[in-house]
């Protein structure tokens, strides 16, 4: 703007506001200057609806639908995993405790909700229990009262085949997620060498095309009177046991540790919250954000974990630490598959600046670190995280819950600012 068009534009003022206008219209153009107003327009035509929002040096340059709550999907998983850092503690580690009765050779084995039990971790708890002098044993008892959910199902899963939709358990092995491998479809085998072959995989595999296979275990019937979950941990400790030796002569039965049954192994696993964090976020792995979503209500409340004693947590965190309130943020679970989970943009902004310190466990895609999230069926289409520049993190977010994906065309607008 020329200066004779400024005179033209304020010849009209007061002299003693002048000055002020002047100074409004500048701070107008400082702030309108990164976004052109071509870009801005073909910004907001990609929404119908959703929000989008960048944060540049401490201020939101630029944004639509700031305040207003929308279905997150996965990128929720950033709330969970700061709350999980924040209050379990970036150091944290899960236990599992074994115990044994010598005069009736029964093995109990008590999980906490350890949220990565694989084969490799079962396989050094089996080479402890061994190296114990236990030879023999005669029955499983498998304890899982540390959890008392109450309804199974994590809300928003639809209990399809899909792994991605796998329950949540004090005591499950490999993310309650079962391999397989069906050969001409017939023979039915384990895929990975650090899972032996389990009866179940025959029972389930019977059914399946030739191929490879991972499959939510709970999503098919019972394969005995154990929850299949329940089951296949007790089928791979026994498994497992017999590779070092251990014989298990007996049945796998579910129960709890009686009262001055001996301690006999104390596993704590290797990985803290922050690894957790980091392979959460990576792989957006449901099974996993939602076992840090339990554990963050048991710190607060005490055992058993259950879906409400964690929403009360991580509303108060959402209170208390991020300084928000249900206007700003509604939780159901911590994954981000239900579509009861809203946010704003202003909020995930928050989490994000929050979330800073620990910005490079957060996945990069495309060159920018962010969490991606997607529910296409119902139209959810979400990225967070941070544009950098130099070491500056600049936050940015985008929701849209509409049919039309356009967040990667948003994210480019964004990144050239």
């Amino acid at each position: 703007m020329s200066a004779a068009q400024l005179h033209k534009l304020f010849r009209h003022f007061p002299s003693a506001t002048l000055a002020g206008a002047v100074s409004l219209l500048l701070l107008s153009l400082v702030t309108m200057a990164p976004c052109q107003a071509g870009e801005l327009h073909e910004l907001n035509g990609l929404i119908s609806n959703g929000g989008y929002a960048l944060k540049k040096n401490g201020q939101t340059v630029f944004s639509k639908n700031l305040k207003t709550r929308f279905v997150p999907a996965s990128t929720i998983k950033l709330l969970t995993s700061l709350a999980a850092i924040k209050i379990l503690g970036p150091q944290y580690r899960f236990h599992t405790r074994i115990y044994y009765d010598r005069e009736h050779k029964t093995l109990y084995i008590k999980g906490s909700g350890d949220p990565f039990l694989v084969s490799e971790k079962v396989d050094e708890i089996a080479a402890a229990i061994a190296g114990k002098g236990i030879e023999e044993i005669q029955d499983i008892v498998l304890d899982d009262s540390t959890f008392s959910l109450e309804h199974k199902e994590t809300n928003g899963a639809d209990q399809t085949t899909n792994p991605y939709n796998a329950n949540c358990s004090a005591l499950a092995v490999n993310f309650n997620a079962l391999p397989i491998s069906v050969i001409q479809g017939a023979k039915v085998t384990s895929p990975e060498q650090q899972t032996p072959y389990l009866s179940i995989m025959g029972q389930i595999g019977t059914d399946l095309s030739s191929g490879y296979h991972r499959v939510n275990i709970d999503a098919y019937p019972r394969c005995s009177s154990l929850p299949n979950g329940l089951l296949y941990s007790g089928q791979l400790f026994s498994a497992l046991l017999a590779r070092h030796g251990v014989s298990v002569n007996g049945a796998i039965k579910k129960g709890m540790v009686p009262p001055f049954i001996p301690l006999l192994h104390h596993y704590i696993a290797k990985e803290t919250v922050q690894d957790l964090v980091k392979a959460t976020l990576r792989s957006s792995n449901n099974f996993m954000a939602n076992q840090l979503f339990l554990a963050v209500g048991v710190k607060q409340y005490g055992f058993p974990a259950t879906w409400r004693k964690s929403r009360r947590a991580i509303n108060n965190f959402i209170k208390t630490t991020l300084e928000l309130d249900e206007n700003d943020i509604r939780i159901d679970e911590g994954s981000g598959l239900s579509t009861k989970n809203a946010i704003s943009p202003k909020a995930m902004l928050k989490i994000l600046e929050h979330f800073k310190p620990f910005a490079n466990l957060v996945p990069v895609k495309y060159g920018v670190r962010m969490k991606s999230g997607t529910l296409r069926d119902s139209g959810v289409f979400a990225y967070a995280g941070y544009i950098t520049k130099g070491e500056q993190l600049n936050p940015f977010v985008i929701l849209l819950n509409q049919k039309r994906n356009g967040r990667d065309k948003i994210l480019k607008v964004l990144y050239r600012q």
